[in-house]
């Protein structure tokens, strides 16, 4: 299901894979006296309509947020399983109006009960909007979040989905990576955290007995000059102890991470993990299966290459 604030559309796939459209626009739009209007009546609300023009129907109302919710509301009645998908795209500016009708959408507890969640915002997001839909999205397990907030935002029931990609991510601190966090895979964009923070954390994940993570992927506007393993027990790869590469959860394994090159640190536990960095960016990985490879058969084309990879060199850094 998917959802564009600046003209609501709800998306159906049929039995042949295609697909069926809803579309709601500002009754202004239409002419009184056209002769080719007529109404159609959808759960409890009139909506005059052109004559349908393929998969599109396209319905008019005198306000777009009112009609949207009674539509939505019908196709819930009419198509009672489970959302597994919802997006939610804010084309325009965001507004009070679009905030309003957003939280609306989440008392409905289809949405609110959907574990995929995708919300995209065209500008600064309203804080208790985002609040409120954190507090009834009690299904998401796995949320792409693209919201820009202040970076005074706080929240820590986003850092306790199963998967997280948020961008950007100013609202992201230290705090939050170090005590906060309680996902399995994580991708957190555009942060203003520094090099101290991941080593921060990989010593607090070598004295620890969490097993719930498996990918941490976090984008920083920073550096790694004077960045050290002090503190860390860390070694190379060793083929015998782990596999070559690792399978990117957050893409559902259709790539998977070349770690020849990740430093790897042995927990006292025997779980084993890997970490690597680029210029901007910090990568660490979770080997709760050490062999994912004999696992999970990828295709050969999926494991990247040596050659195709940017990372940072020690030698380069010794040289700066």
């Amino acid at each position: 299901m998917s959802f564009d604030s600046m003209s609501p559309m709800e998306i159906v796939a049929t039995k042949e894979k295609k697909y069926c459209g809803w579309s709601i626009r500002d009754l202004d739009e239409c002419v009184e006296d056209d002769e080719d209007m007529e109404t159609i009546v959808i759960g409890d609300t009139v909506f005059p309509h052109f004559e349908n023009q393929g998969s599109q129907l396209e319905l008019y109302h005198d306000d777009i947020s009112l009609g949207a919710i009674s539509l939505l509301k019908y196709l819930f009645e009419v198509f009672t399983g489970p959302i597994l998908d919802a997006s939610f795209l804010t084309a325009t500016i965001p507004n009070p109006r679009i905030s309003r009708f957003l939280v609306d959408c989440f008392h409905l507890n289809s949405i609110r009960n959907c574990e995929k969640l995708m919300l995209y915002e065209n500008g600064i997001s309203s804080k208790n909007m985002i609040d409120q839909i954190l507090d009834l999205a009690s299904g998401v397990k796995n949320l792409d979040f693209r919201c820009p907030l202040p970076d005074d935002w706080r929240n820590p029931k986003i850092l306790k989905v199963d998967k997280l990609l948020a961008w950007p991510a100013e609202w992201f601190t230290t705090t939050d990576l170090l005590i906060n966090l309680d996902c399995e895979c994580v991708s957190i964009n555009e942060t203003n955290l520094k090099w101290q923070s991941f080593k921060a954390f990989m010593l607090k994940w070598a004295m620890s007995e969490d097993t719930r993570l498996k990918v941490l992927e976090i984008s920083f506007d920073g550096n790694w000059e004077g960045f050290n393993h002090d503190g860390l027990e860390v070694k190379d790869w060793d083929p015998e102890e782990r596999d070559s590469h690792y399978p990117d959860i957050m893409l559902g394994k259709r790539e998977w991470f070349n770690c020849e090159f990740a430093s790897d640190i042995l927990r006292k536990d025997g779980l084993l993990a890997s970490f690597w960095r680029k210029e901007h960016s910090f990568h660490f990985v979770v080997w709760h299966d050490r062999h994912p490879i004999a696992t999970l058969h990828p295709d050969p084309e999926q494991l990247i290459k040596m050659e195709d990879l940017e990372f940072v060199e020690e030698e380069e850094e010794e040289d700066e």
